[in-house]
């Protein structure tokens, strides 16, 4: 397996997961964006392959126009769960 498939595969692990723990369970953490941002720009420009870098904006893009999306999601998840 290549290394931009590894880490592609990664990304995608980390991304589903990400959306699980904020969608379905409510349980993501404001420094998950940054663990994800974080995987996202260790791969990109770091691999031969562009299926790497094709991975990773989307991400990127996503983080970068809508954390405050993201981060409103995340606090809001919370104060449901404080509440019930």
């Amino acid at each position: 397996m290549s290394t931009a498939t590894a880490n592609t595969t990664y990304n995608y692990k980390v991304v589903r997961q990400f959306a699980i723990m904020t969608v379905v369970w409510g349980d993501a953490d404001i420094k998950d964006i940054d663990i994800l941002k974080n995987v996202c720009d260790q791969i990109e420009g770091h691999t031969i392959c562009a299926l790497g870098d094709a991975a990773a904006w989307p991400v990127q893009g996503l983080i970068k126009h809508f954390r405050h999306e993201i981060e409103n999601r995340i606090d809001n998840y919370k104060a449901l769960r404080v509440a019930e």
